[in-house]
């Protein structure tokens, strides 16, 4: 950081700044341990000059030292009402410098530095590891002090060595702080944090229908509860615990379930983790007996870059008979049933018309098909999209929209 910023400065700001300072240098200045992984993390803009500012700035920093196992560019789409796609520009703009392709790895759902954290940390490999992992060396890049409580919440919260890396003559605003909108606070823990931060985003979700009683319930997973809705109830809506939910889970797969669906022909729901899916009846308290089982069982010539699970989302079509499963920027459409063959992936833009561009490529979080309204609910971060399925698939107008379920407080405490 530049002394020029210091200089314009209140006095208990530049003892504060220069207090981090140093314990960042001494950070620096340790020995790595030899199997330490070094990693960037680079915070966007919706501003293309200070994008790119930003980008040249750990540009820099990896030629000086171009030993980096991983740099993360953060940032999504549209932020701020802009026209730039944040973390796919960033990428094209290092590949151009001729950083490594295969070591950039894109989280373009951020709109703010809190979500550039609270993402960042959860972003995953396609084979499921995450991309920053507790004691790694995380270098967070950016030409403002955001950078700073960043690191600090990294460091403090996640078990990585983290040092901010800042360069630029951004003046702060009367109202600006060193904890930029609070980020940093070691007293709460980062699964906490990021679980407000992200609330209500929903990891999977699947609509069971009852035609007999003709109501239809709908279950979406967030973090380890679920929010329970039945069509017909008037204020049916709650948030409940994934045992009293879906009590045929898996103790070890609440939180962690990557997709679900439920299937209106064997009246089953499937589930996903990892490289594994399981099975149950709606009503049943344990899964199918024989469950759960690899993920390529269910599905004949799995694509080998899908083998390693972790699917994004999935819904059962009935009318095609098809399940359709979601996995980065890619969709496959397979037929129902045990071990049917799947086609070639495509692109998702090219499933869903009007393809929201604040949503970047994919990479989505849950989906759902609600055959009372024969429509499919597709969710990614905070928002959700309505796809109709009359005709070709496309967005409703007026979406996306953002995720509405109130902070369960009497379970989970005050936000």
């Amino acid at each position: 950081m530049r002394n020029g910023i210091l200089g314009k400065l209140p006095l208990g700001w530049v003892f504060i700044l220069l207090a981090i300072q140093v314990i960042s240098l001494q950070a620096v200045a340790q020995q790595q341990p030899a199997a330490q992984r070094n990693g960037m993390l680079i915070l966007g803009s919706a501003d293309r000059n200070t994008l790119v500012e930003r980008v040249e700035i750990g540009y820099r920093l990896f030629a000086a030292s171009p030993s980096f196992d991983y740099i993360v560019v953060s940032g999504g789409c549209a932020a701020h009402q802009s026209r730039i796609c944040e973390a796919s520009e960033m990428k094209e703009l290092l590949v151009a410098k001729g950083v490594p392709a295969e070591i950039i790895f894109e989280e373009e759902k951020s709109k703010t530095t809190v979500q550039n954290y609270t993402y960042s940390r959860l972003l995953r490999k396609a084979d499921g590891t995450k991309v920053i992992r507790p004691g790694d060396k995380l270098y967070v890049v950016s030409n403002h002090w955001h950078a700073i409580p960043v690191a600090a919440r990294f460091t403090a919260n996640d078990g990585v060595t983290a040092v901010y890396h800042i360069e630029g003559g951004i003046l702060p605003k009367n109202t600006d702080k060193v904890n930029y909108t609070n980020i940093f606070d070691p007293e709460v823990k980062s699964g906490e944090y990021v679980a407000k931060a992200l609330w209500p985003m929903v990891g999977a979700g699947f609509t069971v229908e009852n035609k007999k009683k003709r109501e239809h319930t709908t279950y979406r997973l967030i973090n380890d509860l679920v929010y329970v809705e039945s069509t017909g109830k008037s204020g049916s809506g709650s948030v409940e615990k994934t045992t009293q939910a879906l009590p045929a889970l898996p103790a070890a797969w609440a939180g962690e379930v990557d997709a679900a669906y439920f299937n209106s022909s064997d009246k089953k729901v499937y589930i996903f983790k990892g490289t594994e899916y399981a099975r149950f009846s709606p009503e049943a308290k344990t899964l199918d007996a024989g469950y759960p089982k690899p993920l390529t069982d269910l599905v004949k010539n799995l694509p080998t870059h899908w083998h390693n699970g972790y699917l994004d989302a999935a819904f059962f079509h009935p009318k095609s008979k098809a399940v359709f499963l979601f996995k980065g920027e890619e969709y496959l459409q397979v037929p129902a049933g045990q071990n049917k063959g799947a086609g070639e992936p495509q692109p998702i833009s090219t499933l869903v018309g009007d393809w929201p561009f604040a949503w970047g490529s994919g990479n989505l979080d849950a989906a759902d098909y609600n055959s009372r309204e024969n429509k499919v609910y597709l969710f990614r971060g905070k928002e959700f999209v309505v796809i109709s399925l009359e005709g070709s698939m496309k967005v409703e107008p007026g979406y996306p929209k953002n995720i509405e379920v109130a902070w369960p407080e009497s379970i989970l405490g005050k936000k």
